[in-house]
Formats: C-alpha cells, sequence, structure tokens
C-alpha cells in the first residue's frame, strides 16, 4: 500500500528522472475524534479495563465456587495374586513381595467426592454481593480515569489552538510594524522633518520583542501536540483540525444542576457507595460464619483387580475389588466464635470507614463543583470584557492608520495601539482558553462530561 506522507519520490524512467508527490493529505482530527481515540487507546484507560477484567473473573469465581466442592482421583498398575480374606490368607507376604512373576495382573482404582450446599445461612449470598459490589467500584474507576483523560485532551487541544492563534497574532503585528518601518525609512530618506531615527528603533525595539517571545509558542505548540500524540495514540501524520479557539459550544447552566449531576454521575461518589455496598455484606458474610454449612454429601467409587480374590462379606472394605455409592446430609461448623467475632468487629470498623468515605466524597464534590463553577464564572466574565478590548484597540489601530494616511499623525504613533492591541489579544486567547478549560475542569469536577467543551 502506498503511503500517504508528504515526501517527494524521484522515480528513473527511461533515463529521466519523474518526481512522484504524494497528493492526499493527511487526516486532521477534530476533538471529538481525539477524545474518541483517547478512549480507545489511552494506556490509563486500558489499565483500568484490565482492572474490571480481573474482578469480573473473582465474581465468577465467587459465584461456582461453592458449587465446586467436587473431587476425583484414579491410580492404575500391576499388583501379584493376592487369595483370602480377612480372616485367612492364602498368599503370604514374602510371594506378595518376591518380584514380578506369575499371577501378576491389572489393578485400577478410581474414587469421586463431592458437596451440593443446600445452605449457609447467607455465605453463598453476601460473598457473591461483595463481588458484585466490588465489579461496581471498579467499573467507576474506569470511568473515572476516563474523564480525567478526556479532559487532559481537552486542556492539550485548546492550548494547542491557543498556540496556533498567538502565531497568527504575532504575525499580524510583526507585519503592521514592518510596514511602519518602511513608511519611516522612506520618510527620513526623503528628508523628512516631522519624523527621525528615534522613531524607526522604537518600532524596531517593538519588533525584536515579539520575536523573541514567539519561541514560546512553538514550544507550547510542540508540547500540545506531543501530548495529543501520546493520548490519541497516533504517532504518525498527526494533526488537529486548522480552527480559531471560540468559545465553548456548551452554555453555563446554573451550578444546581452541577451539583445535582455530581451527586448523580461523580465516580468516587459512586465508588464510595458500592463500597458501602461491599463492606456491608462482608459484615453479614463474617456474621454467618457463626452457623454451620448444611449440604448433600456424595461419594462412588470403583476399583478392579483380577488378581485379587473378592471379598463378598459386606463388613469387610475390599480395596481391590468393589463399586459403591453413598448420599448423605452433612454439617460443616467451625467452632472459631472468639476469632469470628474479631473477624466481624472488623469488617464492622471498615463498612463505618467506608460510610464516612462516602460523606467525605459528598462533601468533597460539592466543594470542587463550587470552585470550580466560580472559577468558569470569572473565565467567562473576563473573556467578554477582553473581547470588547479586543474590538476596541482594533478600531484604535484603524484610526491611528487613517490618520497617518491624511498626514496628521506619524508611524510612530502606531507603537502604542499595536502594543496594546498585542497584550489584548494575547490575554482574550488566554481567557478564551481559561474558559474551555474551566468548563472542562467543571465537567470533570460534577462527573458530568455532557458539560465540557466538544
Amino acid at each position: 500500500m502506498r503511503s500517504t506522507r508528504h515526501f517527494v519520490f524521484s522515480t528513473l524512467i527511461a533515463g529521466v528522472a519523474f518526481p512522484f508527490v504524494a497528493t492526499a493529505a493527511p487526516h486532521l482530527y477534530s476533538l471529538a475524534e481525539c477524545l474518541d481515540l483517547a478512549d480507545r487507546n489511552h494506556p490509563n484507560l486500558w489499565a483500568a479495563r484490565a482492572r474490571l477484567s480481573a474482578v469480573h473473573a473473582q465474581l465468577d469465581e465467587v459465584t461456582w465456587t461453592p458449587y465446586s466442592q467436587w473431587s476425583m482421583s484414579a491410580l492404575g498398575g500391576v499388583m501379584p495374586r493376592v487369595d483370602g480374606n480377612a480372616f485367612y490368607s492364602a498368599s503370604s507376604v514374602a510371594t506378595l513381595y518376591s518380584g514380578f512373576g506369575q499371577g501378576w495382573g491389572p489393578l485400577f482404582r478410581t474414587e469421586l467426592n463431592g458437596v451440593i450446599p443446600i445452605t449457609t445461612f447467607g455465605k453463598i449470598v453476601n460473598s457473591k454481593k461483595a463481588a458484585e459490589a466490588q465489579v461496581r467500584v471498579v467499573e467507576w474507576d474506569v470511568e473515572k480515569v476516563r474523564q480525567q483523560t478526556r479532559s487532559d485532551v481537552r486542556r492539550a487541544f485548546f492550548g494547542l489552538q491557543m498556540a496556533r492563534d498567538t502565531r497568527v497574532v504575532a504575525d499580524e503585528i510583526l507585519s503592521r510594524i514592518d510596514t511602519g518601518i518602511e513608511a519611516i525609512k522612506e520618510k527620513i530618506d526623503n528628508g523628512s522633518a516631522t519624523i527621525t531615527e528615534v522613531d524607526e528603533l522604537r518600532l524596531e525595539y517593538y519588533r525584536e520583542e515579539i520575536v523573541a517571545r514567539s519561541g514560546e509558542l512553538e514550544k507550547g505548540k510542540s508540547s500540545a501536540m506531543a501530548a495529543l500524540r501520546f493520548f490519541t495514540g497516533v504517532v504518525d501524520d498527526f494533526d488537529v483540525v486548522n480552527e480559531p479557539l471560540a468559545r465553548p459550544n456548551v452554555p453555563l447552566k446554573p451550578i444546581v444542576a452541577y451539583l445535582t449531576a455530581a451527586r448523580l454521575f461523580r465516580s468516587d461518589i459512586n465508588m464510595a457507595r458500592a463500597g458501602v455496598v461491599a463492606r456491608t455484606a462482608l459484615v453479614k458474610y463474617n456474621q454467618a460464619k457463626y452457623f454451620p454449612d448444611l449440604g448433600i454429601g456424595l461419594n462412588a467409587s470403583y476399583a478392579v483387580a483380577p488378581s485379587a480374590g473378592r471379598q463378598d462379606n459386606p463388613w469387610i472394605s475390599d480395596p481391590y475389588n468393589r463399586f459403591g455409592f453413598a448420599v448423605a446430609l452433612g454439617v460443616k461448623w467451625n467452632f472459631d466464635f472468639l476469632a469470628n467475632a474479631a473477624r466481624v468487629a472488623m469488617a464492622e470498623s471498615q463498612l463505618e470507614e467506608t460510610r464516612a468515605l462516602e460523606r467525605l466524597a459528598l462533601g468533597g464534590a460539592t466543594t470542587e463543583v463550587e470552585t470550580a463553577y466560580a472559577t468558569a464564572v470569572e473565565a467567562k466574565a473576563r473573556e467578554e470584557s477582553l473581547d470588547r478590548a479586543e474590538k476596541t484597540a482594533r478600531k484604535w489601530i484603524a484610526s491611528v492608520q487613517n490618520s497617518i494616511e491624511l498626514g496628521s499623525l506619524t508611524e510612530q504613533a502606531l507603537t502604542e495601539p499595536l502594543r496594546a492591541y498585542a497584550n489584548v489579544t494575547v490575554q482574550h486567547l488566554i481567557a478564551l482558553m481559561d474558559l474551555n478549560n474551566a468548563m472542562s475542569a467543571l465537567a470533570l469536577a460534577s462527573g458530568w462530561d455532557g458539560a465540557a467543551p466538544k
């Protein structure tokens, strides 16, 4: 398959080199695509899903272990001739251990044992409830990792957009400054008395100041691009759509909506709730250990050895030739009541700890949501104010430019409005990035991923 990367092949045909240029452009990934790729490829999510598979396996183990108390043994070999019964033996010990000889024959023996539980007074039920609750804990842990990953992707994506937009602003200002410098040089060469070399040096100094700061933009762009490549798992030909940083496409809702969402969707709260269920089941499981286990015991055995004399007396256990089975009601009861009392006390303490953690998660979530909401409100107000200031700065530049063209002002008057425009535009871009990041952080704090910019 031909690669679609941007490089040129030189193919020599009949002594003439024909360049081959790949015409297919690389795919530009949107924010939604980056988020989907991160959901599939981020290593932390792979690790979280592996932990989820492990606890699902533990649930299966807990489900089937009570019904797996079965064992089977078998052996085979050869043995010498054995005649007689329990009262009279026709074979002496010397004959049995004299080595291989005539009369030796095969031996086969097998035995099957098992228990079918009838009641364990809650041990089986509560152990399964605890395992199911553990599955829910890890499921919410996967969601927690997923939401944190998506927040990191958004932060990197917005940072990349901000770096690109700032680069565009810097180029625009440098272009205006270069135009002003050329105009000043032309007027100086023409002997204008209204402008001096000092005006030219002032613009050149400002130009170099902007160029010096442009290196930070390239550093931020490279850092954000590297982070996105890692998050998405796309290493080659990765680039994002060339769209300007804009206001979030999700409106800021009343704070009560985020507080309600946190109680419903926040991962640590749901993990704590599932933990309470698991700890409660473990308390009941240990309390059930005070009682016995009742079950039906099954046993079946079969042995055959043609070289051994068959015993027909029912009071004699024949180890060589027999077939039998038994079904009985059995009881198993551990009398470690004092030790079990300590286990119950420990389980109750762990349950109380988990309940306290649930209260902590609820209270902490409220604090985080309110803090994130206040940050988003501040970022929104700041962005709107800087947007108005940026428009005012553009009008200021246009007014000064008109005055220069009319001759009432010189190019040196551009320095102050250009400096103000550069500062307010960069601040506006930072405010846009802060607003998008604040909305993303609010979505993370509330556990409501749909509230984040898309």
